[in-house]
């Protein structure tokens, strides 16, 4: 069993150029909250965010935070086994976007809730500390936060980075910035890199070593009651899913419509951003295609060119079912999103060029050829011409995905067993 390293008795405090900075940004910072809140995250959003509206919790939960969706779906597998190791103790899960609150809500335990991490002000981190006063934070992948470090080290609240990772764009930044970071991973109890170069980036950043662990990915962590509570889509017809897109790949991709049809296939679209599904609809129905959309019921008929996914927590359903899938952000400058998601179904794969995000997963299933990578919309294009006619071309992907997938079931039971001193450790 691992051994759990001591909380940090010597405090790293930010520095007071740190706190003129976020000081002198506060402004811009009041107005993206105020722009966020009014556009989707309501008045909760906007109160959390600056430390108020948290309610006193009785006894000192896990707390794990995860920025957006896609973290904490890399982290919903470790908080479910957690919940069910330890049912007794309270989970707060925070995030910064309304889509990934929204998702959390869905999980349905009485012992999980909600709220939104405070923007990293004193007197925001100070509220939410004093309120919620966690027993341990479990911070997803790369979110560092000096305030908030330095805040929960004064309290020996022991701050462990799970899933640790560290982009070249986070490597490469500013000497100021560099500086900071490096200040305030010394406030912090563990870090568990999901790779050794990770692990080593955080080491040069400024990270302790004896606090530093490549364990493994987690996002490989796909638990079996994901795939066994699966509902029906009740589609009919074979489909194409293009998952978490953006705004210009769908229009790209919308122009094999006629390519699929030929085949009997549906084109489903299940972006990022589920509210821009309404535009994206509008946009399809003017070009003179026939959409459907999932939220308002609409029939497949067979003239159906375009089925809209636009309800959330469905995506599994989706995945399990289609007979390819394409991951977005990755035609587009974004960096791509999650490929193990349909990777753990056996799906075949198809992503563009752009997956900086996923850089390593990426490489990972290329080179056991699980996964499919195209230049650009053209060739995607005639990739599916090819994959559309041959059943055992995508069941060889698919294959390869799946096996890939299941040689990596151990990472979760790593990451708990260095969390278990501290989640068992006395309050």
């Amino acid at each position: 069993m691992a051994k759990l390293i001591s909380d940090a008795k010597t405090l790293h405090p930010t520095s007071t150029r740190y706190k003129l900075s976020l000081l002198a940004l506060s402004p811009l910072a009041l107005a993206h909250v105020a722009y966020r809140a009014f556009k989707d995250g309501g008045w909760r959003f906007f109160k959390q965010r600056f430390g108020f509206g948290y309610v006193q919790t009785s006894s000192r939960p896990i707390h794990f935070h995860c920025a957006s969706v896609g973290e904490f779906i890399t982290a919903k597998p470790l908080i479910q086994v957690i919940h069910a190791k330890y049912p007794d103790k309270n989970i707060v899960v925070t995030t910064n976007t309304p889509t990934a609150a929204k998702l959390v809500n869905k999980l349905d335990h009485k012992n999980i809730t909600h709220h939104y991490l405070p923007i990293d002000l004193a007197f925001s981190v100070k509220r939410f500390l004093n309120k919620i006063h966690p027993h341990c934070t479990l911070i997803l992948e790369t979110e560092i936060w000096p305030t908030y470090y330095s805040s929960a080290a004064n309290k020996l609240i022991p701050i462990i980075i799970i899933n640790a990772r560290l982009s070249n764009k986070t490597s490469e930044t500013n000497q100021f910035i560099k500086s900071e970071y490096a200040r305030a991973l010394k406030n912090i109890s563990l870090i568990l890199a999901r790779s050794k170069e990770d692990h080593d980036k955080y080491i040069e950043l400024g990270a302790m070593t004896e606090k530093s662990h490549a364990v493994g990915n987690l996002k490989y962590a796909i638990t079996e009651s994901a795939h066994k509570k699966l509902a029906c889509t009740t589609i009919k017809r074979p489909f194409f899913l293009a998952a978490s897109t953006h705004e210009d790949e769908e229009t790209q991709i919308a122009e094999h419509v006629e390519l699929l049809k030929r085949k009997n296939y549906l084109l489903i679209f299940a972006p990022r951003y589920p509210d821009r599904c309404k535009q994206l609809a509008q946009q399809f129905q003017n070009s003179g295609m026939k959409v459907a959309v999932r939220s308002q019921r609409d029939e497949i008929v067979d003239a159906t060119d375009i089925y809209i996914v636009d309800t959330l927590g469905e995506l599994n359903v989706f995945f399990n079912e289609a007979a390819l899938v394409f991951i977005g952000g990755s035609l587009i400058t974004r960096g791509g999103h999650n490929i193990l998601e349909p990777a753990s179904f056996g799906k075949c794969i198809i992503v563009g060029p752009h997956t900086d995000n996923f850089a390593l997963e990426t490489k990972e299933l290329l080179q056991v050829d699980a996964l499919i990578q195209v230049r650009g919309n053209h060739q995607l294009g005639t990739k599916l011409i090819s994959l559309l006619k041959d059943d055992l071309q995508r069941e060889h992907y698919g294959k390869n995905a799946m096996h890939f997938m299941e040689k990596q079931s151990g990472v979760l039971y790593a990451y708990l067993e260095y969390l278990q001193p501290i989640l068992e450790k006395s309050n």
